[in-house]
């Protein structure tokens, strides 16, 4: 026969109720803490029977993983502005102009009869301290992703050019471009989702040479404090 139903019972019933709950709370966080200390070995174990799961992670660490664009490393305090340029023939130079089709025309020296060649053999080396090699491929991992960004005048075009001419060999044939809009120049690597642009704007701030075909102007003038004309650009881009 069934006990009646009673406030007494009820009420032991709560007791029992009020006396597991610090055990499943205990229960709780032991598990919590199992979960942060062997987390990594479970993820390595399940990796194990699960190869897309192994793939994933792998693909998660490369992702976080910071890439350098250049072979070796420079020691700390090295002071890359103090040296002198050295001679040196075996690493250089790192890309023919003839094996670049984005080189603009007045960038083109042998193209233009210049005799020598000697200059591309150069390079910087600081006082004390090694510069590493540059890696073009390592650069472009770098860059997966994102944007890059030249702005200045045309000594800053002519850093834009050579930074492509240095990648664009390792990029199939479809999978770049380069395309102009007015006073932007953008490089694209499709396979890398990333794209290095250079925008022309000579003084930063507003100027009547901001026009990126007709700037040789024998008087030139600067807005000061206009910096929103060209940093809008800029903060669109990114």
């Amino acid at each position: 026969m069934k006990q009646p139903f009673t406030a007494s019972s009820s009420s032991s019933s709560l007791i029992r109720k009020a006396r597991l709950s610090p055990y499943l709370f205990t229960l709780l966080a032991f598990i919590v803490f199992v979960a942060i200390l062997y987390g990594e070995d479970f993820v390595c174990l399940l990796g194990q029977l699960d190869p897309n799961l192994d793939r994933l992670a792998t693909r998660s660490e490369k992702r976080w993983e910071k890439l350098p664009f250049s072979i070796g490393k420079t020691p700390d305090g090295c002071d890359l502005f103090s040296g002198r340029w050295v001679w040196d023939d075996s690493t250089r130079p790192l890309y023919e102009e003839s094996e670049c089709p984005y080189i603009q025309p007045q960038l083109t020296c042998q193209e233009h009869g210049r005799p020598d060649k000697d200059y591309q053999y150069w390079r910087w080396q600081p006082h004390g301290c090694d510069l590493p090699r540059f890696n073009a491929t390592l650069m472009l991992e770098t860059l997966r992703g994102k944007k890059m960004m030249f702005v200045g005048d045309s000594l800053n075009r002519g850093q834009y050019i050579s930074m492509v001419c240095l990648l664009h060999k390792l990029i199939p044939e479809g999978q770049k471009s380069m395309e102009t809009f007015d006073s932007l120049t953008v490089f694209t690597a499709k396979e890398y989702n990333a794209t290095i642009e250079f925008y022309w704007a000579p003084f930063l701030l507003e100027s009547n040479s901001d026009n990126a075909i007709v700037h040789r102007i024998s008087d030139r003038i600067v807005r000061r404090g206009s910096i929103n004309k060209h940093g809008k650009k800029k903060l669109e881009r990114r």
